[in-house]
């Protein structure tokens, strides 16, 4: 199967239909497996804010509220947003984009979390430069960029072009540790930190019925000094 030219359409759109499809959360309430061990000490963070970079239904905003510092959630999914819990949504700042292109000033923010999401882009390259725009200068980016030893790598999946199609409709594409160290390295983002991870997930409501076992390689970076 080969990549249509409006692949990146497409696929916000399948994910955009999958938060629409039910009123439950997609990912439940419980932070991302890997953040707790891998959130900075406030006191070490440069000045600035912190962002999720598509936070989807806000899964990780109350341990990133525990930061001490203003708290933006991003998404290109207007839906997901939506279905942030109102006492969440009430402590952070929304922003519908694509995360190519944040509608942000430069050097925003001191620690960037990307939970879940470059495995999902058809071309993570610019969204990672843009993100390292709004880091400060020694900000922090953390991201999971799973390799082809995840737990769901293949499982309902069929080849489209470098990546696959889960379901055939969503993207997905597994990363080597070089190819993994090439994105952030294409960014501009000093790799400071690097772990391999595995945590369970509960099923998602219409996209993966059991239970599951992640195992991403967990990347701290850094945003170079000016």
């Amino acid at each position: 199967m080969s990549l249509s030219p409006d692949l990146n359409a497409r696929n916000k759109s399948a994910w955009e239909a999958l938060y629409a499809s039910t009123p439950e959360s997609i990912w439940g309430r419980e932070p991302v497996g890997f953040l707790e061990p891998f959130l900075p000490d406030p006191a070490t963070l440069p000045p600035g804010g912190i962002l999720d970079a598509a936070a989807g239904e806000g899964r990780n905003l109350p341990f990133l509220l525990t930061l001490q510092r203003p708290v933006t959630a991003c998404d290109a999914s207007a839906t997901a947003l939506a279905k942030i819990p109102p006492d969440l949504a009430a402590s952070v700042r929304t922003v519908h984009c694509d995360l190519a292109q944040v509608p942000l000033p430069d050097a925003s923010f001191a620690f960037i979390l990307v939970s879940d999401v470059v495995e999902t882009l058809p071309d993570p390259a610019p969204v990672l430069g843009e993100l390292a725009r709004l880091l400060v200068p020694g900000g922090l980016l953390l991201a999971n960029i799973p390799g082809a030893d995840d737990g769901v790598a293949g499982i309902d999946m069929h080849p489209a072009g470098d990546g696959w199609l889960y379901q055939e409709k969503y993207y997905f594409r597994f990363y080597s540790p070089a190819e993994a160290d090439a994105l952030l390295a294409g960014a501009g983002l000093i790799r400071v930190r690097d772990e391999i991870c595995e945590w369970v997930e509960h099923p998602h409501p219409h996209f993966r019925p059991a239970a599951h076992t992640h195992r991403s390689r967990v990347l701290l970076a850094r945003r170079a000094e000016a």
